[in-house]
């Protein structure tokens, strides 16, 4: 080509009807013309690995930011931000997980829940300039270790609600693509669309666009179509009734067995969550009663009460004048349903505890709430919290101290049923 002429990158060749070789027909696309394309994705919930991934991902900021998140000074806790703060930190944490990940989803993170933030102001409530811990005396060092150790425990149980609020988000919301459509429309379907779009009825329905789906989807009965069946030929009429049946009874087994696969995924999924939350308390139980036996031990051990044996553990204190025999090992105190008020009954069964306490001053307590499966976890969560809040209460106020019981709550975890025995206060004594 000689230098300074330029030629052109395609060319160009209509068919008119006078075109007599034929060989363009349907092959060459006319000059001018455009073609738009339409993807549509299907989505579908996604499965235990992604969501695993989820939790994984967003719990390991949390919980880097959950450790961080409060500091003592000397002796009282205080949140590193506000409570307002931190709570938009925690929110921002899981958002910001979503949006950089590209996570898809139903709907987005509201933000977690009212126990959530009630928690963040226990923690920043924690004062421990005004509290005498029973082993320490006047050791800086034990006592330090003491502060850190109940506010760690606080932290933990932070970070294991966070945990499970994102674990139901991610099974409620985090979708997956399950595969793909594409079709290809002209400039003037574009066109329409657009004009549909952009319209001053915002919330009309469009117009529907037609999909050729392939094989795999179900098969389907062209509505519009007005054929008529030939009176005069009445087995060619049963026939085909015969074969619509069979093609409708052929779409109802594939939608049964679809409905019982997802049916069956939920249900695995929500028994594989149980169990790990289950694991999870479990861990943390076994936490805090070597935590309590470690503090027992310590009392008796400056006391000069201590006597250890081969196997580490401690003896019973001996009997002195006053101390309840025949102990039960716990009681129950019970509660209407949704209710955290204590009735004349529970009152009565408390005032019997007072009693025995205020005559055996060796005698501890480990106060635990619990909550039927009615309504959901984290509200029987807050609602077994509340419910040991209120024995906690009943006996301050008549006169025991508060070191003399631990408070717990485990929501619904041990519910097996609706009814008036999974509503309770357990009360266990500990000698």
């Amino acid at each position: 080509m000689p230098f300074g002429l330029s030629a052109q990158k395609t060319t160009i060749v209509q068919h008119y009807p006078k075109d007599t070789t034929g060989l363009a027909a349907g092959k060459i696309i006319p000059a001018r013309t455009e073609e738009h394309r339409i993807i549509i994705n299907y989505y579908e919930h996604a499965d235990e690995l992604a969501l695993n991934r989820f939790e994984q991902l967003v719990s390991s900021y949390l919980a880097m930011y959950i450790e961080k998140c409060a500091a003592i000074q000397n002796g009282d806790v205080k949140l590193r931000r506000t409570k307002k703060e931190t709570m938009k930190d925690l929110n921002g944490i899981v958002k910001g997980a979503v949006d950089f990940y590209d996570y898809q989803q139903l709907s987005g993170f509201k933000g977690f829940s009212k126990v959530v933030e009630q928690k963040l102001a226990v923690i920043d409530a924690l004062d421990f300039r005004t509290v005498e811990f029973s082993v320490g005396g006047n050791d800086e060092e034990v006592e330090n270790r003491m502060r850190s150790n109940f506010l760690e425990k606080e932290l933990v149980d932070l970070n294991m609600l966070v945990r499970m609020e994102v674990g139901m988000y991610g099974e409620e919301n985090l979708m997956v693509v399950q595969g793909s459509e594409e079709i290809v429309i002209d400039n003037g379907a574009r066109e329409k669309l657009l004009e549909q779009y952009l319209g001053d009825e915002k919330w009309a329905p469009m117009d529907p666009i037609r999909v050729e789906l392939d094989g795999s989807g179900l098969a389907t009965i062209d509505l519009n179509d007005h054929s008529r069946l030939n009176a005069s030929a009445p087995d060619e009429a049963s026939s085909i009734n015969a074969q619509l049946l069979e093609l409708l009874q052929s779409n109802n087994d594939k939608l049964d067995g679809m409905q019982k696969q997802i049916d069956d995924l939920r249900a695995e999924q929500l028994k594989l969550w149980q169990q790990s939350q289950d694991e999870k308390n479990m861990a943390m139980q076994k936490q805090i009663d070597d935590l309590r036996e470690m503090v027992f031990a310590l009392v008796k051990m400056n006391t000069g009460e201590a006597v250890a044996d081969g196997s580490n553990s401690l003896l019973p204190p001996p009997k002195s004048e006053g101390t309840v025999t025949n102990l039960p090992g716990s009681m129950n105190v019970y509660f209407p349903k949704g209710s955290v008020r204590l009735d004349a009954s529970a009152s009565l069964s408390l005032n019997e505890i007072v009693d025995i306490l205020a005559r055996s001053p060796q005698l501890k307590l480990i106060v635990t709430g619990y909550a039927d499966k009615s309504g959901d976890a984290a509200r029987n969560l807050l609602l077994s919290q509340q419910r040991a809040n209120s024995v906690k209460e009943f006996l301050v106020k008549s006169g025991l101290s508060p070191d003399r019981f631990i408070t717990k709550y485990f929501g619904d975890r041990d519910s097996a049923q609706e009814g008036l025995s999974d509503r309770k206060v357990v009360i266990e004594f500990v000698r």
